[in-house]
């Protein structure tokens, strides 16, 4: 959602939306506007920030892997380690490539490979307590305890589950997990962004996994409550919805892109060629457009919004576009929480803010008595919305901004059982 102003201008852009009818463009530019462009250095800097985050809370050595897709049989993962053909099966060798194509003739390396080089970066800088896909035989001799799946996107969640079900598949792995509540193995999947659905199908796998994501996924559903932009995409759909459904891979819906590509959980008018029609990012490159892309949130991208969030006289007013960051933040962060529904998510996805800076806010509002443990707000924070819509933008908030937090180091490994 943030920083779309140069990307909507841009050459690419009105090209695409010239192939609307008039009376469809405002859909359409509707859409482009809801959609969250990231840029390389912000998927990098906000995907390192979160991993590290992650690292610090928990004890004990931890094994990161990359999400990338797997050699099946009929649907049904290869297992992730090799397992003794003894009686009793017993995992061995070493952990899998982090990235290796399923197909000898295709070659081609996804965003696994952005994402394998972030994660060989924060091994190499933490290596005595963070290691680089780990096998059995390291998994036992470092006594880790920690399993965390690193992602750029969870669209459907397929991918995610079915990594995660061929290392279920190993029954030394299910035997390191049941034991959890003495310190066994746990999982976890860290990722840019993911869909509610993608996110739900992850964490109902059996080995219970945590996600986390840097910011929540807008999608066609959660933006588009009239129905406009499903319509939009089911008229000008490339392709027959007998092929393909017209909002994309399993109904996914989803409004992002990264410089590295774009999902296929994308609506189709986005990324697929048709009969006389051109997709604004071909086959799902984003190469003619990413120099546009931005996470920044200048001013027009606030109040654009504050207005969907049915805040017009808020964005009227120039207080939250004029106020310095962290109160920005806040009042952001406030002016979604004054609907439901308001879990953090929810708060990213509305805001266009990542989810370290929601957590900082929300914070930063608990501290101030601005909301209360359920995060409703309490009358001083209904209060400070009030008086926000009057105040001139030069006004700063009044409240304590906390530090933003980044981890440079982690906790010190304390000895853990089998």
């Amino acid at each position: 959602m943030a920083g779309n102003s140069a990307f909507l201008k841009a050459e690419p852009t009105l090209a695409w939306l010239g192939q609307f009818e008039p009376e469809d463009q405002p859909v359409a530019i509707a859409l482009l506007r809801a959609m969250t462009l990231v840029s390389r250095d912000a998927f990098a800097e906000g995907l390192r920030a979160l991993l590290l985050s992650r690292l610090a809370k928990g004890n004990g050595p931890i094994g990161v892997y990359v999400e990338r897709e797997l050699r099946h049989r009929h649907g049904i993962p290869f297992r992730l380690f090799k397992e003794s053909k003894t009686k009793v099966r017993r995992a061995h060798g070493v952990g899998p490539p982090p990235v290796q194509p399923t197909q000898a003739y295709d070659a081609d390396v996804g965003s696994e490979g952005l994402v394998a080089q972030m994660v060989s970066e924060v091994c190499r800088a933490h290596s005595q307590q963070v290691f680089n896909h780990p096998g059995p035989d390291a998994i036992r001799k470092y006594r880790i305890r920690r399993f965390v799946l690193v992602t750029d996107f969870i669209g459907s969640g397929k991918r995610a589950r079915t990594y995660l079900q061929a290392a279920w598949r190993v029954r030394s792995v299910r035997s390191w997990w049941s034991g959890r509540a003495t310190k066994g193995l746990s999982f976890e999947v860290v990722a840019y962004a993911a869909t509610q659905t993608g996110r739900a199908v992850v964490e109902l796998h059996p080995s219970r996994p945590k996600v986390h994501v840097v910011m929540g996924c807008p999608t066609l559903g959660t933006e588009f409550s009239n129905g406009d932009a499903y319509k939009l995409c089911v008229k000008y759909s490339p392709v027959p919805s007998s092929v393909m459904p017209p909002t994309g891979y399993a109904h996914g819906g989803a409004l992002i892109a990264f410089a590295h590509g774009v999902p296929n959980n994308a609506p189709l008018i986005l990324h697929k060629r048709g009969y006389g029609w051109a997709p604004l990012f071909p086959a799902r490159v984003t190469s003619a457009t990413r120099q546009h892309f931005s996470t920044a949130q200048d001013a027009e991208t606030v109040r654009m919004h504050l207005v969907q969030m049915r805040q017009a006289r808020l964005a009227e007013a120039g207080q939250v576009a004029g106020a310095k960051p962290h109160a920005q933040n806040l009042l952001m962060a406030l002016a979604a929480l004054s609907r439901p529904p308001r879990e953090a998510e929810a708060i990213s996805r509305k805001t266009g803010l990542t989810m370290i800076e929601v957590e900082a806010a929300l914070k930063a509002a608990l501290k101030n008595d601005l909301i209360d443990g359920q995060y409703r707000l309490t009358d001083l924070g209904h209060a400070q919305l009030k008086q926000a819509r009057k105040a001139p933008a030069d006004n700063p908030l009044s409240v304590e901004a906390p530090p933003f937090y980044y981890p440079s180091s982690l906790r010190a490994p304390q000895g853990l059982s089998s």
